[in-house]
């Protein structure tokens, strides 16, 4: 018997899923990794320079082709503000473009594309007429952008975007077959505002457990004796705020009660606000790092005090997998729903992670084993059962 080869589909990534070492390349690397087992895939993906263009070759194992859009963050940038001001969304304009779309055209007119999967809504506009198409929206962008809307001036245009981005998610949504989310709150806040949206479904983030193994790397030079770390890309709005709040508003009374306190700033791109931070006594910010590894080995608690947060985060995966107990915001503990993972303590007040730096009741290895029984990338069947299902029905 004749055998038949896997089916080619498209997957459109506004990012180079590749190195997975970054939120939003994460969850996209596991899935081209896993769908790689089941399909001949293309990959069509921006880049923002030649660094991206290398990691994206790295994917040919995963890819029967990869596609690299190189896009000037820049020029892109200001294509999108004209379009905004005629009134379309700056996010879909941002990541427009002819030559990617002519890309598309001519793969699909010289490859058998049966599916396509929009790693992110503002990818679905390229999903070629005719060809089912899957939508991983990962979270609900447009809520972000109203939260800045409060946060961050002027908000009235942060607002204006929001509103643009929340039609143009229904929209897509609508269009889809099957449209994903990370987390069931996610799921939920866009069915409250797009109830007739034909399919949605949750599949959750994992995390790599046989590299995010405490076993297998040392720990980084202690710097105090109680090191608080947070990491993430630190040029990221949400991610600023959040440091600079915990140093202005937690730090110093934590600091009172126990002068070994330390906060450690990990993370690539550092702002010069984040930058400034390095200033007050007992905060060190290190810029990027080879290896977060060994600094979450050496912390005490992982921190991610965040004010706005969409989808689950991967830092606090990361650090709960290394076996460390990790301290949320509110809004951080509420991207998990009723299921808060355990070793995982939301802290409102200084009080609180006072509390929270008392030896808990979850060893190291317990924490790990629970997280390790839940956020696994196992999940990415769903994905390719929907894929398989729309390629053979047309349908999920």
């Amino acid at each position: 018997m004749q055998n038949v080869p896997p089916p080619e589909i498209l997957y459109l990534s506004h990012c180079v899923p590749n190195p997975p070492n970054k939120g939003e390349k994460i969850r996209a690397f596991h899935q081209l990794k896993y769908l790689s087992g089941r399909f001949r895939i293309h990959l069509a993906c921006f880049g923002r320079d030649r660094e991206d263009v290398e990691a994206a070759r790295e994917l040919s194992r995963f890819c029967e082709s990869v596609h690299v859009e190189l896009h000037s963050g820049s020029a892109a940038l200001l294509k999108a503000g004209i379009r905004f001001l005629g009134g379309a969304s700056l996010n879909t304009s941002f990541y427009w473009s002819r030559q990617l779309l002519r890309h598309v055209q001519e793969l699909q007119a010289a490859r058998p594309i049966r599916a396509a999967l929009a790693y992110s809504a503002v990818m679905f506009p390229y999903i070629p007429e005719g060809v089912p198409g899957l939508l991983d929206m990962i979270d609900v962008d447009s809520e972000k952008w109203f939260s800045y809307a409060v946060e961050r001036r002027p908000g009235f245009l942060y607002a204006m975007e929001a509103r643009r981005l929340r039609k143009a998610e229904i929209r897509f949504a609508g269009k889809a077959a099957l449209s994903f989310f990370t987390t069931a709150s996610e799921e939920q806040l866009f069915r409250n505002f797009s109830p007739a949206s034909p399919r949605t479904a949750v599949l959750e983030n994992g995390v790599d457990f046989e590299y995010f193994d405490p076993d297998k790397v040392a720990a980084a030079p202690v710097f105090g004796k109680r090191n608080l770390v947070f990491t993430g890309t630190m040029d990221y709005h949400p991610n600023i705020e959040a440091a600079r709040s915990f140093v202005s508003g937690i730090l110093p009374e934590l600091r009172r009660a126990d002068p070994a306190v330390e906060f450690i700033v990990l993370g690539r791109n550092p702002s010069r606000d984040v930058l400034r931070l390095a200033e007050t006594p007992g905060v060190r910010v290190t810029g990027a790092v080879p290896d977060v590894r060994p600094y979450l080995k050496a912390a005490d608690a992982v921190v991610a005090p965040l004010r706005i947060a969409r989808g689950i985060q991967n830092k606090v995966l990361e650090g709960l997998a290394m076996g460390k107990p990790v301290f949320v915001s509110q809004a951080v503990a509420l991207t998990f729903g009723s299921g808060v993972p355990p070793g995982v303590t939301s802290c409102r007040c200084p009080r609180e992670y006072l509390k929270a730096l008392e030896p808990g009741p979850l060893s190291g290895e317990e924490i790990r084993a629970a997280t390790r029984k839940r956020f696994t990338w196992d999940g990415n069947r769903i994905l390719g059962d929907a894929l398989a299902g729309v390629i053979e029905n047309g349908t999920t």
